[in-house]
């Protein structure tokens, strides 16, 4: 499909704030992101509008364009969310989910784990998990089929992949026990026991957001 320079800008510059090319707290110059996307300044003010709409970005007035921080309210909304809407999923929409597709994932999963070798740190492999961890999740939603909902959890996933890749190294921990918990989760989802696969995410999504809170707290992240 096409995109005219409006939604080109648009992606452009949410794909390089989810993927913290873009930091949070960053001034972006309109000139630069002309430049660097090869368009004038209309598309790149729309484009930066619906950012901020979404709360990507902020745009101060005599002063530019700032890539939003993470807040612990952002943080504990995003969590809430996902507590809600995954595990129901879950029990009423498991037989939709790809198997295929999950199978690749959980292949993917285990070999990222035996990729370590015992070794304690993976600065340089944890992208990697935060890309099959974000796959796993985007597949088990994908079964679901209220188009509302539906954009909220892309939104939704976008700001945990910022919260994920931010947090980083800090808690790599957390993302090797993370690997484990999701090879849990996608056995139940395999086997379609609905119960377990919704106990588990919820036990999951708990973890993962009490990592989260503590990498913002200890000032590994970014916020405002």
């Amino acid at each position: 499909m096409n995109m005219n320079l409006k939604d080109v800008a648009y992606e452009t510059i949410k794909q390089k704030i989810i993927f913290c090319e873009y930091k949070p707290g960053m001034l972006l110059s309109e000139a630069q992101l002309m430049q660097e996307i090869d368009a004038s300044r209309t598309p790149v003010r729309e484009a930066l509008n619906k950012l901020e709409q979404e709360g990507f970005v902020q745009i101060i007035p005599k002063k530019g364009t700032v890539v939003t921080a993470l807040s612990l309210s952002e943080v504990n909304m995003t969590f809430e969310a996902r507590l809600i809407l995954e595990p129901y999923i879950l029990e009423h929409y498991i037989q939709f989910i790809d198997k295929g597709k999950l199978a690749g994932i959980r292949e993917m999963i285990q070999s990222q784990i035996t990729s370590l070798n015992g070794d304690s740190v993976g600065t340089a492999v944890y992208p990697e998990f935060c890309d099959s961890d974000d796959l796993l999740h985007r597949t088990i939603t994908d079964a679901f089929t209220n188009k509302y909902l539906n954009s909220s959890l892309a939104h939704i996933y976008d700001q945990n992949m910022r919260i994920r890749l931010l947090a980083g190294p800090s808690i790599w921990e957390r993302h090797k026990e993370a690997a484990i918990e999701h090879l849990e989760l996608i056995d139940y989802i395999l086997m379609e026991e609905k119960t377990k696969a919704s106990e588990a995410a919820v036990i999951h999504l708990q973890h993962s957001k009490e990592a989260a809170i503590r990498s913002l707290l200890n000032g590994d992240m970014p916020i405002c």
